[in-house]
């Protein structure tokens, strides 16, 4: 008989409305993997047609906005090492940092960064390559919501970039570098890094590329051979300027702190597990904000989101706090739930576009996510019971 758990997984690659070329899901509970198995393909031949190797539980892709988490845990540790203030103006920090135009004299602050209520928008273009000035987006009507800072909430990319430049001035150090040390190592995640930064040669060469279904093929979105072979941390650079003279503060944008992780499902599920009780993100877990600000978004913390009960499809009984993730064709979570004392990760690389993904107004998670999810709590329903 086959593994049953890995059959499911594989089924969800061609299930109607929901094709994607590849899929994952980890589970970990205090530091131990007990599950993780990945299907389908990292990436595929010229013709988008033919896998050309295998996507693993070890492979690692761009998470999207689950990297908002180790943004978070980034604060958090400065914050404990009393070298900023989560609730103080970041003017204080970053004096070039923007006011609101609704209420020049309220403060923003970095929770209010984190959590999403600072009034800050994203404008369709919510970053800056190196050499321009990434203060300058905020000059843009549309960066800025109908709300002044800590009167509301709008998830904001930009705001997190904005964040991301707080850090640096606080930290004297660009941000990648601040959340390797302060964030990815302490959560357990050596291995990973924005934007491919300090990521290793051999771990960089087995990256699995996003795609989306065009034309009859899978086409990659990002990281592809090319970007996958080359040096240090990919970003974005006008002519007559390197990275070397960036100067922390002036751009937190560069290093796509809003979604550039790169991590593999279990590395994703330990930076889940990091907002644990008696982890480094658990003093960030206690909502900022309770609304309705859309499909599932009834209440959100200082980076994570809370899922509260009755929001999980199918277990009312249980909460969790994390992030969910969606661009260039992947589809992700991450998420630890209290209930089962256990970190769940998932993610699918890729997306036929045209197929629709309505969001479940209450858990806000597409059909793909809640039969991924779904998929990792049936496990555990299953092996605890066998006493794990």
């Amino acid at each position: 008989m086959g593994d049953v758990w890995q059959e499911r997984l594989e089924s969800l690659l061609e299930t109607e409305g929901a094709r994607a070329p590849g899929a994952a899901v980890a589970v970990v509970r205090d530091g131990r993997v007990l599950w993780a198995s990945a299907a389908g393909a990292a990436a595929f031949d010229s013709a988008g047609q033919t896998p050309e190797r295998a996507l693993e539980a070890s492979t690692p892709v761009r998470a999207a906005s689950i990297s908002k988490l180790a943004v978070a845990l980034t604060a958090g540790a400065l914050a404990g090492a009393d070298e900023l203030d989560l609730d103080a103006p970041i003017r204080m920090v970053l004096p070039r940092a923007p006011r609101h135009p609704l209420d020049p004299d309220a403060p923003i602050t970095l929770r209010q960064l984190l959590s999403h209520t600072s009034g800050v928008c994203d404008p369709a273009r919510y970053w800056a390559e190196l050499g321009e000035d990434f203060f300058a987006l905020f000059n843009d009507e549309a960066a800025w919501c109908d709300h002044a800072p800590g009167a509301g909430f709008t998830y904001s990319n930009l705001g997190y970039a904005l964040a991301a430049s707080v850090l640096e001035a606080a930290g004297g150090e660009r941000f990648d570098r601040l959340a390797r040390r302060h964030a990815l190592i302490p959560a357990g995640l050596p291995g990973a890094g924005f934007n491919w930064s300090g990521v290793e040669r051999s771990v960089r060469d087995g990256g699995g590329a996003l795609h989306r279904w065009t034309d009859g093929a899978w086409r990659v979105q990002i990281d592809s051979v090319s970007m996958l072979a080359g040096e240090g941390p990919v970003v974005l650079v006008q002519p007559g300027h390197v990275l070397e003279d960036y100067q922390p503060g002036a751009n937190g944008s560069l290093m796509s702190p809003q979604g550039g992780l790169r991590a593999n499902v279990i590395e994703l599920a330990r930076l889940a597990e990091a907002f644990a009780p008696g982890g480094p993100g658990e003093a960030l877990t206690g909502p900022v904000w309770r609304g309705d600000a859309g499909p599932g978004l009834r209440a959100w913390a200082t980076g994570p989101q809370v899922m509260e009960p009755g929001q999980i499809p199918g277990r009312p009984d249980l909460t969790a706090i994390g992030h969910p993730g969606q661009a260039w064709g992947l589809y992700g979570g991450a998420w630890f739930v209290p209930g089962l004392n256990a970190s769940i990760a998932y993610f699918v690389t890729g997306e036929d576009p045209d197929e629709p993904k309505p969001y479940d107004p209450v858990s806000g998670l597409t059909a793909g996510e809640t039969a991924l999810f779904a998929l990792a709590l049936d496990w555990l329903d299953v092996h605890d019971g066998a006493g794990l």
